[in-house]
C-alpha cells in the first residue's frame, strides 16, 4: 500500500510537470508549485514557479502565493514592495485572502507606500474581503468601524487573551456603531468568529452606540461560550462533519 501512495504522488507530480512545461496551462503551473512547497519541500522552485505563473500568466493563486512568500522572506528577501502587484492581481481575481493582506499593508504605516497609512483603500479592499465571505475580514472591519479609542471584549482560551491589536501607526476611521454592529453581526452569524459574537455582545449590554438589548446581549454571550467550548475540543472555523 506504502509503495502504490508513493507511485501515485509521483505520478501526480509527473502529471503536473507535463500541465506545466509542456502544455503552459497555469492551473497545472499551480499545482506543480504546491506539489514544490508540500510533497518535495523545494521551495525555491516553488516561489519562482509561482513568480512566474503570476507575472506571465496573471493567475491569481499564484500571484497570492507569490506574494506571501514576498512578505514572509521565504526563498526571497522579505519585500512589502513587491508584495503589493502580485496581491492586487490575486484581489482582481477574487480571492478573499489576498484583499485583507493588501487591506492590512495599506493600513499599517510600516507597510504602506511613502510609510502613510491609506485608510480608505484600507477599508475598501477589507470590505471586498468580507463580501468574499472572509469572516475575520468581517470582523477586522467591525472593530476598525469601533474608533481608534475602542475598548474590546477580551476572551480567554488555551492561547491567551485574544484582541485586535495594531502595531505602529495605522490607518483609522471615525467611530460608526451601526457599521460596527453590522459588520460584527455578519462574522459571528455567517461566519461564528467567536470574537464577533463575544463583542457583539458587549454592544448590545452596554449600549456602546447602539440601543441596549439585554436579551440579544444574552444571546450573543451564550453563542460565544458555545463556540468557545467547541474551539477547545478542536474544532475549527468555517469547517462543518
Amino acid at each position: 500500500m506504502q509503495k502504490e501512495r508513493a507511485e501515485y504522488v509521483q505520478n501526480i507530480g509527473i502529471e503536473y510537470r507535463y500541465g506545466c512545461y509542456e502544455e503552459k496551462q497555469p492551473e497545472s503551473c499551480q499545482l506543480l508549485g504546491e506539489y514544490f512547497e508540500a510533497v518535495e519541500k523545494k521551495y525555491e522552485e516553488a516561489f519562482n514557479l509561482f513568480a512566474e505563473n503570476c507575472e506571465k500568466r496573471k493567475w491569481p493563486r499564484s500571484c497570492y502565493k507569490y506574494a506571501t512568500y514576498c512578505l514572509a522572506g521565504k526563498a526571497t528577501e522579505p519585500s512589502y514592495e513587491k508584495a503589493f502587484p502580485p496581491l492586487e492581481i490575486a484581489c482582481n481575481g477574487n480571492i478573499p485572502k489576498a484583499c485583507k493582506r493588501l487591506s492590512q499593508l495599506y493600513w499599517m504605516a510600516a507597510s504602506a507606500p511613502n510609510n502613510q497609512p491609506n485608510t480608505s483603500k484600507a477599508v475598501e479592499l477589507m470590505k471586498k474581503s468580507c463580501e468574499l465571505e472572509d469572516y475575520q475580514s468581517c470582523w477586522t472591519l467591525s472593530n476598525w468601524y469601533l474608533g481608534p479609542d475602542a475598548k474590546f471584549a477580551k476572551i480567554k482560551t488555551k492561547r491567551g487573551i485574544t484582541r485586535e491589536s495594531n502595531i505602529g501607526e495605522t490607518g483609522s476611521i471615525e467611530k460608526d456603531a451601526n457599521k460596527a454592529l453590522e459588520y460584527g453581526l455578519i462574522a459571528c452569524d455567517n461566519g461564528n468568529v467567536l470574537e464577533a459574537c463575544s463583542n457583539v455582545a458587549r454592544m448590545y449590554y452596554i449600549g456602546d452606540g447602539i440601543p441596549k438589548d439585554i436579551e440579544k446581549a444574552k444571546h450573543y454571550k451564550e453563542r460565544a461560550k458555545e463556540l468557545k467550548l467547541m474551539l477547545r475540543k478542536g474544532w475549527t472555523p468555517g469547517l462543518t462533519g
